[in-house]
């Protein structure tokens, strides 16, 4: 490998969007389940409120973001854990890293139908 041609990685990439859903997932899904799981029955949130909020452009991007995200941070744990293991796939990351873009682009679709 050459200093004035350095091979690139993908791996800052990667890390960004694994350390923006492991953050999400730890601040917001306590919210959520606040909300879904106590507020909702109880009837101190309606159905309507969170469905109106959906249909808002700041709750598509909360949406994107609390759906994307920590699946790019579960895909590059799964990836990581299998190397712990020892279980080396040779196209695990294309796997792995694929399954998550495409995720992506599904949840990208469908939130833009809301």
């Amino acid at each position: 490998m050459d200093k004035l041609n350095p091979k690139r990685s993908n791996e800052p990439a990667v890390w960004l969007l694994f350390g923006a859903g492991g953050a999400i997932s730890a601040v917001f899904f306590p919210v959520l389940v606040l909300i879904l799981g106590f507020l909702l029955p109880f009837g101190l949130v309606t159905p309507d409120n969170i469905i109106a909020f959906s249909q808002t452009f700041i709750g598509k991007l909360a949406i994107l973001a609390l759906l994307i995200f920590p699946m790019w941070c579960g895909m590059h744990r799964v990836h990581l854990g299998l190397h712990d293991f020892k279980v080396h796939i040779p196209t695990a990351s294309f796997i792995f890293y694929g399954l998550s873009v495409l995720y992506s682009f599904i949840v990208l679709f469908a939130v833009i139908k809301l």
